[in-house]
């Protein structure tokens, strides 16, 4: 399919020519949505004292009239190193804006903190050399090459020390605590449109999670592996393998943080979230949601454990809370996923689970021992200082993007 170009000038073309990262520090433009990452690299970048602009995008819909106008002059005023878009917010399902940055030869970085798969569905318009993505889960790099980015490179999550920073606390004011949606009302939704789009696919995925199929590590390999059915059923209808992938992930992550929860209820958690979390647990150990930015940094401070379990979504990476909670001087018992042993020190920096029955066994002795509790926050605190903040994340970003217009 043709794509419908901007016609550029000569004298734009001169503006937006010359060398990249030529000044003093990198300048980046940030395509702002509604992404909790998008404020953190805005914070990050001009904490470092880089030159940061942003440009306000829809995260449904297209750009408004005015909106494109900004976006350009923008480009064309501010002259970035970079542009930087989380989950290619901003950018049109048609690939225009694409097409724009190609022609300009303006380089852009995906930063992708969810299944690309879901969000690409296998289109190609971010195949040029500028494009480049990164993942928060390097299961994702092989599908984004296949997509012809310039480069793919593996960038874990981090922590916004401007919100959560402390040291870990003497005494604790709370219950051990999950705080998380239940995925109740996501999964309901998206489970009915699939119903409606293919009752086949349907009545397979609920065979697939009857089998034991949705895991992680299926998850990484895409819909076809989760439904095992043969043959490809999604040839042609790339809105429908996003729907399977869709409903696997939130229905999947419902049922792990269910099973959490349930298993340490009688341990005395709590949960904190949506109102579904009634369904499951006693109302007397359900809470309304935690604000990000104003209360849950205390909030993890205050707890004496702080419970995790990675989404379906992500067969390798661990999220944010892994870096958020002992950054805000929290400790955190979480599930064992495989980053989370090359980016802390098991046993001294991260304490975690295999089993539901380890969980609890963990969960109780931890309890029952504060001073370890607070060595290891203090550890793994530590450990995101020196190694994982949005601004470690930045510099690398900056690195592999000079590394790839080297070579």
């Amino acid at each position: 399919m043709d794509i419908l170009r901007f016609q550029i000038g000569p004298a734009i073309r001169d503006r937006m020519s010359g060398p990249k990262f030529a000044g003093p520090v990198p300048r980046i433009l940030i395509l702002r949505g509604e992404y909790w990452i998008d404020v953190a690299c805005v914070r990050a970048a001009r904490s470092m004292g880089w030159e940061c602009e942003t440009v306000p995008v829809p995260m449904v819909g297209h750009f408004s009239r005015e909106g494109l106008e900004r976006l350009i002059l923008t480009l064309i005023e501010f002259k970035p190193d970079f542009v930087l878009t989380a989950n290619l917010s901003g950018m049109d399902t048609r690939g225009v804006l694409a097409a724009l940055f190609r022609d300009l030869r303006v380089l852009i970085a995906a930063w992708f903190v969810d299944d690309p798969r879901t969000i690409l569905m296998d289109s190609d318009m971010m195949a040029f050399p500028e494009a480049v993505a990164f993942s928060w889960d390097a299961s994702y790099l092989p599908y984004l090459r296949e997509r012809g980015f310039g480069m793919a490179a593996w960038l874990p999550l981090a922590a916004d020390t401007s919100l959560f920073n402390a040291e870990p606390a003497e005494s604790w004011t709370l219950p051990p605590a999950l705080v998380a949606n239940s995925m109740t009302a996501q999964s309901e939704e998206m489970l009915q449109r699939l119903r409606h789009m293919s009752p086949d696919a349907a009545e397979n995925l609920e065979k697939a999670f009857d089998a034991g199929r949705v895991t992680r590590q299926r998850f990484a390999e895409g819909a076809q592996a989760l439904l095992d059915c043969g043959g490809d059923m999604f040839a042609g209808d790339p809105e429908l393998r996003r729907a399977v992938e869709m409903a696997a992930f939130v229905e999947g992550t419902r049922r792990l943080r269910i099973d959490l929860a349930r298993a340490l209820a009688p341990e005395g958690l709590h949960v904190r979230g949506d109102p579904d979390w009634t369904r499951y647990l006693p109302e007397e150990q359900c809470g309304p949601y935690v604000n990000y930015e104003v209360d849950l940094p205390h909030f993890y401070r205050d707890c004496p454990v702080n419970l995790n379990a990675t989404s379906i979504q992500m067969p390798r990476a661990v999220n944010q809370r892994v870096f958020e909670c002992p950054a805000a001087g929290g400790f955190l018992l979480t599930d064992a996923q495989p980053d989370l042993f090359d980016l802390f020190e098991p046993g001294a920096e991260a304490i975690y689970w295999q089993t539901l029955d380890e969980c609890r066994e963990l969960l109780r002795d931890y309890l029952a021992n504060p001073g370890a509790r607070r060595s290891v926050a203090l550890r793994a605190r530590q450990r995101v200082l020196k190694q994982h903040t949005y601004q470690h994340r930045l510099r690398e970003m900056v690195r592999l993007l000079k590394e790839h217009l080297a070579g």
